[in-house]
């Protein structure tokens, strides 16, 4: 069980340094809720949730909070296309015109030959996000069929990028995120849960902004002025739910953690029930454009963190980042409740040196 209320560790004490580092930053920003989570190279792991539920509020976050981790959502639909492919389902480089082959006659011909591998590494050409009308726009319950008609709307036209530049696409997840659920009958939802929570035990995971009782509200921004979002208004709390495969997941910090210990560890060889293979870890975490693999960054890092593969996330109103350090055996995971990507950006390099400089990675 997680602790309930209060702020703190969830597990026994963490390095001294990286407990340090959280509680300056939660103080240095009182009025927003601070998340962190790490696990060393043993596997042991350290939760740490700080501050106010929401600007103003009195209530304090708890480290089974919820959190809404924006793109990290798109390691998500990439394990998710893997776990298919191994299942002979999907190929990664097969045309999209031959998996969504009723679709395939309105297609212009940039969009036909895109494959899998091209949309998950961001190198199909596809421009990045739907126009603001259609993210401001009603879903009609039926995510998928909503999905397709904002496809359809930018397939029938030529790409506005080259194929095999990299281009960070939005609209290109959709459209990985459909052909799943053209080839099993499901909603990209229904996948999510079926073939990533369930079976690995990440009961946490869970679709838009997190609307339980204990979790933090997310801040919207105007002017400059921070607002926080009642989850259950009638205002935007987060992107439409049709562009879930691109990034509308929310996760408890111990379940974000455990998703990057397994792709760690998977890369590394070991066999996981319910997972992906080794293999298909492994294609995940090698570069294939511009520090890009499928659904994870991939850099190379200073002399002291060395080479880590990450994604962050955010829908302008939270920001999350989780960081995995294949040579250390180490991942990072952070959250706060508004968009502050350079202020959580630097803090994780000084956690994650910290970290190594304690000795909780492997040598």
């Amino acid at each position: 069980m997680y602790p309930q209320t209060g702020d703190g560790p969830m597990t026994a004490p963490s390095p001294q340094a990286v407990e340090t580092l959280f509680h300056q930053a939660a103080e240095a920003h009182p009025h927003f809720a601070l998340g962190c989570a790490f696990a060393d190279a043993s596997g042991h792991m350290t939760v740490l949730a700080k501050g106010p539920r929401r600007k103003g509020g009195d209530a304090r976050v708890a480290t089974d909070a919820h959190w809404h981790i924006g793109s990290i959502t798109k390691s998500v639909t990439a394990t998710l296309v893997m776990k298919l492919v191994e299942r002979g389902l999907l190929d990664l480089d097969t045309p999209i015109e031959e998996v969504l082959t009723q679709d395939a006659g309105q297609m212009h011909a940039d969009w036909r030959d895109c494959t899998l591998r091209h949309l998950l590494s961001h190198s199909a050409g596809i421009q990045a996000n739907p126009s603001r009308r259609q993210l401001l726009a009603k879903s009609s319950g039926d995510l998928t069929r909503d999905r397709r008609e904002v496809l359809a709307s930018f397939w029938t036209q030529p790409m506005r990028g080259k194929p095999g530049t990299f281009t960070y696409s939005n609209l290109g997840y959709m459209l990985a995120g459909l052909a799943t659920e053209e080839v099993t009958g499901q909603a990209w939802s229904a996948l999510v849960k079926s073939e990533i929570a369930e079976p690995l035990g990440l009961t946490s995971l869970g679709f838009g902004a997190p609307t339980g009782a204990g979790d933090p509200w997310g801040h919207s921004s105007i002017l400059g002025f921070k607002r926080a979002v009642d989850p259950m208004g009638d205002g935007v709390t987060d992107n439409p739910p049709w562009l879930g495969p691109a990034g509308t997941l929310h996760s408890a910090l111990p379940d974000l953690l455990s998703w990057g210990q397994m792709h760690l560890r998977a890369a590394s060889g070991q066999e996981i029930e319910g997972f992906i293979s080794p293999e298909s870890a492994r294609i995940m975490q090698a570069e294939i454009l511009e520090s890009y693999g499928l659904g994870w960054v991939i850099q190379s890092g200073n002399e002291t963190i060395g080479p880590t593969v990450w994604h962050n996330g955010s829908n302008t109103m939270w920001y999350a980042l989780l960081i995995l350090s294949p040579v250390h055996d180490l991942t990072l995971a952070l959250t706060t409740n508004v968009y502050q990507a350079t202020r959580m950006d630097a803090l994780a390099r000084e956690m994650m040196t910290a970290l190594i400089e304690s000795g909780a990675g492997k040598d």
